[in-house]
């Protein structure tokens, strides 16, 4: 028997399990003299993610903000639940960290490997803020 999710339905999943994933990180902000911010982000001593902020004020094609989610971290999620939805769980992804640290995060990278597949895909994925 075949079930459908609904993009609602996965979107709560995927928060919800983000939420209980990332209760307790730990945000580390590095400031460099070239007006580049970055923020660690930790939970339980071990890496997860990585933002990085490139605060100049020129309008430029480059992303501002990059969420970056290290590979152990995606794996722990998709033991979880899949990654078929890439668009949905990045969107999902941002908006969470987007709250915490207070900026607008526009660009996503991580890796994930396909259901049955040995090969693993960089997903990235430059969202358009809207103003």
């Amino acid at each position: 028997m075949k079930y459908k999710i609904t993009k609602e339905q996965y979107s709560k999943l995927v928060y919800t399990l983000i939420e209980v994933f990332f209760k307790d990180a730990k945000f580390t902000k590095s400031e460099t003299k070239d007006s580049y911010v970055s923020y660690d982000i930790t939970v339980d001593g071990e890496d997860v993610a990585w933002i990085n902020s490139n605060e100049h004020t020129s309008k430029t094609k480059r992303c501002k903000h990059d969420l970056i989610i290290y590979d152990a971290t995606i794996s722990m999620i998709t033991n979880f639940v899949p990654i078929y939805r890439k668009k949905v769980f990045s969107k999902i992804l941002i908006k969470y960290f987007s709250d915490i640290i207070g900026e607008d995060i526009d660009c996503i990278d991580f890796d994930v490997k396909p259901y049955g597949s040995e090969d693993t895909i960089t997903y990235r994925k430059k969202f358009k803020n809207k103003k």
